[in-house]
């Protein structure tokens, strides 16, 4: 039987039972449309989410902390370390990895401290890097460039956004400060003293009561901002000087002196030659015993989340095509018993098994293919419809909406057509084969 003749007769016998056709492929359009409203709706948030992160965050960072990081936060046991801080080896122990474009230790103003522009406050953010290790970090600047000198500051760029005037008691409009000197106000406090008191068992102990009034003492250190990175994410609202500038301010803050050697740094950021050779550095830095995190790893972890997600919400809309499935093996089943006398014509006129079985199989595939197509143009509709009301909703309650909530790419419509197709064939195996299985002779004398 060639092509032609059967999509001549396939369209046919479908217009013949056109309102059985509909209903059953009604079953098929549901079902569809429900698989690519979920995939769509899923696609579009993994989209949107990952997009987001990746455009503010560099993939090829990785933030190193001492192995104490661990022990604070996991009950677990982690693997033991080969370094007790994160002091001068185990920095040179990273510099000596391969694929390692720079290694800066990163000290965080351990104290009180307020940003000073005119007559602006802000609160501050403040993170010391090596000035020579930094500018190997590759951070873009929207302004100025990226050194870290004697009084000198790189800003994030959503510092400016974050002054406001105390006199007027409301935040001020947005400040460009490139260019500008900002004074950074230290405050300590020295309002406690000491009291020996004995204890019961003839022991001194020392008890420590916070005066009445306790005395504090400030200072005052003029930075110039040099340079204004450009939106980031993590680091839009952190003020970065050289590390021995806030190393001193902590030692000024603590009252102590601070030894980075035996104290070691709080995180040491790492910057790797691409993403593609982060796991593997990662990788080395666990058999060291030093914990690690990367915006890449995360991405990893959240593209594995949302694959299984998609997964999930596929197979539920899958059910309702399940269902249809049913729907279409029991339309062609009944056609068998209505044209029982035209397959016995057939076979006497010389039509194989094979030729009986190809016009049921495609009869059943048109009925999903119809369904599919429909569905699959519905669903892509209806995910596009739910995420812009998901978008005015979330606008209307002043709320910072993501660009889309949904996303339809070209093989999921593909995806969606094909499978309804091969669900309708499979469908149909069952009433195919029984047509096929007919006499001819009994078929002919069937009422």
């Amino acid at each position: 039987m060639f092509l032609r003749d059967l999509l001549r007769m396939v369209w046919q016998n479908l217009g013949r039972m056109k309102v059985r056709v509909a209903l059953t492929a009604i079953g098929v359009i549901i079902g569809t449309g429900a698989v690519v409203t979920l995939m769509s709706l899923g696609a579009g948030l993994h989209k949107s989410v990952v997009g987001e992160i990746a455009s503010v965050s560099d993939l090829t960072q990785i933030n190193v902390f001492p192995p104490s990081f661990v022990q604070a936060f996991s009950p677990v046991p982690g693997r033991k370390s080969r370094f007790r801080t994160l002091n001068k080896q185990a920095i040179d122990f990273l510099k000596s990895l391969p694929h390692i474009v720079a290694v800066t230790p990163q000290e965080r103003l351990q104290g009180m401290a307020t940003l000073r522009f005119k007559r602006k406050v802000a609160g501050a953010n403040i993170v010391g890097l090596d000035p020579v290790e930094a500018k190997k970090l590759g951070w873009e600047v929207a302004k100025g460039s990226f050194r870290l000198g004697r009084n000198q500051a790189v800003i994030g760029a959503r510092v400016g956004e974050m002054f406001s005037d105390p006199f007027r008691r409301k935040r001020a409009e947005r400040l460009d400060l490139y260019g500008q000197t900002l004074f950074i106000e230290l405050t300590r406090f020295e309002g406690e003293r000491e009291a020996p008191v004995p204890s019961s068992g003839g022991r001194v102990i020392r008890v420590v009561r916070p005066s009445a009034q306790p005395r504090g003492s400030a200072k005052k250190i003029r930075v110039q901002v040099v340079g204004v990175l450009k939106p980031r994410g993590e680091s839009d609202y952190t003020v970065y000087l050289s590390l021995d500038e806030v190393h001193k301010m902590n030692e000024w803050l603590l009252g102590q002196r601070i030894d980075p050697n035996r104290k070691g740094y709080e995180s040491v950021l790492v910057k790797v030659e691409s993403p593609d050779k982060v796991s593997e550095v990662e990788k080395r830095l666990e058999e060291a015993g030093l914990p690690a995190y990367s915006f890449k790893t995360m991405l990893d972890s959240l593209n594995r989340m949302f694959f299984v997600l998609q997964a999930i919400v596929g197979s539920i809309g899958g059910i309702a095509l399940l269902v249809a499935a049913f729907g279409i093996a029991n339309t062609m089943t009944m056609a068998i018993y209505e044209r029982t006398r035209e397959i016995g014509l057939m076979k006497a006129l010389g039509a194989t098994n094979r030729d009986i079985m190809s016009i049921f199989l495609a009869e059943a595939g048109a009925i999903g293919f119809i369904g599919g197509v429909i569905g699959t143009a519905l669903g892509a509709g209806i995910s596009q419809l739910i995420s812009l009301m998901i978008v005015n909703y979330v606008k209307q309650r002043g709320g910072e909406a993501l660009p889309s909530y949904a996303h339809t790419p070209l093989w999921l419509l593909f995806l969606g057509i094909a499978f309804s197709t091969c669900v309708g064939i499979i469908s149909g195996v069952y009433p195919a084969l029984r047509a096929a299985s007919l006499a001819p002779v009994q078929a002919l004398k069937y009422e």
